[in-house]
């Protein structure tokens, strides 16, 4: 019986492997600079679509301006060709949360270092292509657009213009690049 059942699992994983891949790893290192999707998975849902989920952490410190957020997104795309290989469309949504640390104030002049932290919500478009070798090595290039609503949390001393600055929701363009690996 233990053999049976032994047989019966390697049919199964062979043949699974025989069809075409189904899973895709991906790293985005663009997303560093404040994406959402920096370790994406993506998997197969049907004939010509997929889903994908990712997450990230991002900083970066531009002379006084310190940055850093983390953030997690769902992304349903459907593939015109092959499922996996070829031009897509996909939807997007995303949640991102961070601080920004903004020393000796925004403007300059001032002695008073500022910060805030930040949530943000969105959802919109993408465009894009991706490939996969037969060695597995992929490689997604993707534009689009999303609209992101912020909610800020500043405090006590950052000033009206800082906050007037940084007070925003609106679309933005997005940019997606990754490199990665599919089974």
């Amino acid at each position: 019986m233990k053999k049976l059942l032994l047989c019966a699992a390697i049919a199964v994983f062979t043949l699974s492997n025989v069809n075409a891949q189904e899973n895709v790893i991906k790293v985005n290192p663009l997303a560093v600079l404040g994406g959402t999707d920096l370790v994406s998975y993506e998997r197969v849902l049907g004939e010509h679509t997929s889903g994908i989920i990712s997450a990230a952490i991002g900083g970066f410190k531009l002379g006084d301006i310190k940055y850093s957020s983390f953030g997690a997104g769902l992304q349903y795309r459907y593939y015109f060709d092959d499922v996996l290989d070829g031009w897509y469309g996909g939807a997007v949504v995303s949640y991102q949360n961070g601080k920004t640390e903004i020393e000796d104030g925004f403007f300059g002049g001032g002695s008073n270092d500022e910060e805030f932290d930040f949530t943000a919500i969105g959802g919109g478009l993408k465009v894009g292509h991706q490939w996969v070798w037969d060695s597995g090595f992929s490689l997604d290039l993707n534009i689009g657009a999303s609209y992101k609503s912020f909610d800020y949390d500043f405090t006590d001393g950052t000033s009206t213009s800082t906050q007037d600055l940084f007070k925003a929701s609106g679309t933005l363009p997005t940019f997606g690049f990754g490199l990665g690996y599919a089974w």
